[in-house]
């Protein structure tokens, strides 16, 4: 029984929450950043246009300065209720003229480069530490005109930070509300989304486990395209399973009836034999009764090692099989056989040829095919065996050929001399009528042929013909 792994739709809801998780969180660390450049931003603004309205009420006159700081630059500062603001204005010798005298970190080299250089001053805003607390500061310088000469003042203006924090944690607070929601909302869209995609999966498994176990009838659901070789998948196994078990209802009731008649035929020869009075007549009774066994031991082995191969066909891969090698191997196994039936077996194969199969199986064909070929042979025949090339449209192909000098087999009986259990009416040879059955099975196993020809003067030459592809290799 197969075990159950981890399961797609928790591989889905985790890496679908993973996603969004780290998606949220680069959201939220970006809006962070936006918040605190955005709040920065903003009250920069503020301490920028505080400095620029002292800078418009300092003017010069008889090298006397004059400075009305208007109420408006203070009421501009003043919009931030939680901090605190400091000022200073100095002349080009840095001399405070009014506000705080101590204020830190001034950026009086950047200042005076922009008045050497006479441009325009543009505000310097940098951040230090004044009085135990962090606080933002804007620099900025005018130019003031009196005759011939030129004065420059600079205005600095500083503000903690407090409002500006507040800001920017009350915009991260915001967008953090609506990242929760939007997580939570997505996260549901996408498990509805998991849950209908997956929906066809389930549709499969209830349809197949309310189908009865005899039920081998292809599948009809309407499944995304995605999912249809899964289905064809399946309905290819079930079809495959229907066609083995039909095969082999078929073939338990072959063999039941070829196993039956000789078991009936024993059953009645040993009852006369042990009624019969007369010896002679028992002897050759208890002759056929050998015979009978013989047959029947012969149809015995045969259907095991057909449901061998039937079995080695699904559990076996093909390797590299010494094609002339298997040959001669079995050959030298019959031959004693053979010399038994006063017939020689000849392997006049003169190459060396290599293919993908089952070297298990093709020695059963082999082995089916040349006994056949000894077994229809007279005394003193000769059956030859050799292993050729043949060049099909330049194609190279390799060709068996098992050729006997017997009575050969008419035309008609070609047709059907692979079928399970077949017996010419002009055979009287013993035999079970599976042999060459299982050798037809196993040549369509290794995508061969076979193709009879009948041979001079008398005979049959069988051929197999192995095909081009990957895997085959010969010498010679």
């Amino acid at each position: 029984m197969a075990k159950a792994t981890t399961s797609i739709r928790r591989q889905l809801i985790l890496m679908v929450a993973t996603v969004l998780i780290v998606i949220n969180a680069v959201a939220l660390w970006s809006v962070h950043i936006y918040a605190n450049r955005a709040a920065k931003e903003s009250y920069d603004r503020l301490l920028y246009g505080s400095a620029l309205q002292m800078a418009e009420n300092i003017n010069i006159l008889d090298s006397q300065y004059f400075i009305d700081l208007p109420v408006s630059a203070f009421e501009t500062l003043a919009l931030s209720a939680s901090d605190r603001a400091f000022y200073s204005i100095m002349n080009g010798q840095y001399q405070v003229l009014t506000g705080y005298k101590d204020l830190p970190n001034i950026p009086f080299t950047q200042l005076l480069q922009q008045s050497s250089e006479k441009e325009k001053f543009i505000p310097i805003y940098y951040e230090a530490m004044y009085r135990d607390e962090m606080v933002r500061f804007v620099a900025l310088g005018k130019r003031l005109l009196e005759g011939d000469s030129v004065n420059d003042v600079f205005i600095i203006v500083g503000q903690t930070l407090d409002a500006r924090r507040a800001a920017a944690t009350e915009i991260s607070q915001m967008a953090l509300q609506f990242v929760t929601l939007f997580f939570f909302i997505t996260l549901l869209l996408l498990l509805f989304v998991i849950w209908r995609v997956l929906q066809p999966l389930q549709t499969i498994k209830q349809a197949i486990t309310e189908r009865s176990s005899q039920e081998l009838s292809p599948l009809d659901a309407n499944v995304p395209s995605e999912i249809a070789p899964l289905l064809k998948s399946i309905n290819y196994f079930m079809a495959q399973l229907d066609s083995t078990l039909n095969r082999l209802k078929r073939f338990t009731a072959e063999a039941a009836h070829q196993i039956r008649t000789p078991l009936a035929g024993l059953n009645s020869q040993a009852q006369n034999a042990i009624d019969e009075t007369d010896e002679m007549l028992r002897q050759k009774q208890l002759q056929h009764i050998l015979e009978s066994s013989n047959l029947l031991t012969n149809t015995v082995n045969q259907l095991l090692s057909r449901a061998t191969l039937t079995h080695r066909y699904q559990s076996h891969p093909f390797s590299p099989v010494s094609l002339d090698y298997v040959i001669k191997e079995t050959c030298r196994d019959l031959v004693v056989w053979a010399l038994e039936r006063e017939v020689e077996i000849e392997y006049v194969g003169d190459i060396k040829a290599t293919i993908n199969g089952d070297e298990f199986a093709l020695k059963q064909m082999l082995q089916n095919i040349i006994e056949n070929a000894i077994k229809y042979s007279p005394k003193s025949g000769v059956v030859e065996v050799e292993l050729m090339i043949v060049f099909e449209q330049s194609v190279p192909l390799i060709v068996l050929q098992i050729r006997d000098q017997g009575v050969g087999v008419s035309d008609q009986d070609k047709e059907h001399i692979f079928e399970y259990f077949y017996r010419s009416p002009d055979n009287f040879a013993s035999g079970s009528g599976i042999g060459l059955s299982i050798a037809k099975d196993v040549a369509e196993h290794h995508d061969a042929r076979f193709h009879l020809k009948d041979n001079q003067p008398t005979g049959l030459i069988v051929e197999v013909i192995f095909p081009q592809r990957k895997g085959l290799s010969y010498e010679g």
